[in-house]
């Protein structure tokens, strides 16, 4: 025969119980919650040291000459593994560029002694590592002239050619006009 006696000391167990679960529950959100914010900065460390702090020419810049060197800024030592330039249309521009694996640098400058070729704008592409990290790509891009715009004004007012083609069965895919 179960007694009131009995009846409350089960309910004062179940309340001790429930209390302490939901403090142990508290505990453990507050020690997510506080490691989240570590967590967050050392994935952004990781990568945002290997991100250049400085290029030249800076990413959508409009210059008003065609620039005399490309120049990239890091926050650490890396070696650079890649620097290509590009035009508008992916013609690929030699500038010298010559993979040096002994080099590990802060900074890199390449002289172009040339003028750019004509283009809307161009596309810098670069990759990097340091060696511990792994490996990060990465591009900037400028334009240069009396008449130049941003490159992100000249890629927003690009349309696309392309129409759908709907076929009966419901799906559909994009084709070029010829």
């Amino acid at each position: 025969m179960v007694t009131k006696t009995t009846k409350i000391a089960a309910s004062r167990a179940v309340t001790t119980w429930t209390a302490r679960l939901r403090q142990r529950s508290l505990r453990v959100l507050l020690l997510c919650a506080l490691a989240l914010p570590f967590t967050l900065v050392h994935a952004q460390h990781s990568h945002g040291v290997l991100t250049p702090g400085v290029t030249f020419p800076t990413d959508d810049s409009v210059l008003a000459e065609s620039p005399q060197m490309i120049m990239m800024s890091f926050r650490v030592d890396v070696t650079l593994l890649k620097l290509a330039l590009y035009s508008a249309e992916g013609d690929w521009i030699n500038i010298g560029f010559v993979y040096d694996p002994q080099r590990m640098a802060d900074s890199f400058a390449y002289p172009l002694g040339f003028d750019l070729p004509p283009s809307e704008y161009y596309i810098a592409r670069w990759s990097v590592t340091d060696g511990k990290r792994g490996l990060l790509n990465g591009q900037f891009r400028f334009s240069f002239g009396d008449e130049a715009i941003p490159p992100s004004e000249v890629i927003a007012s690009q349309v696309s050619d392309a129409v759908e083609s709907l076929p009966s069965t419901g799906s559909y895919r994009v084709v070029p006009v010829e």
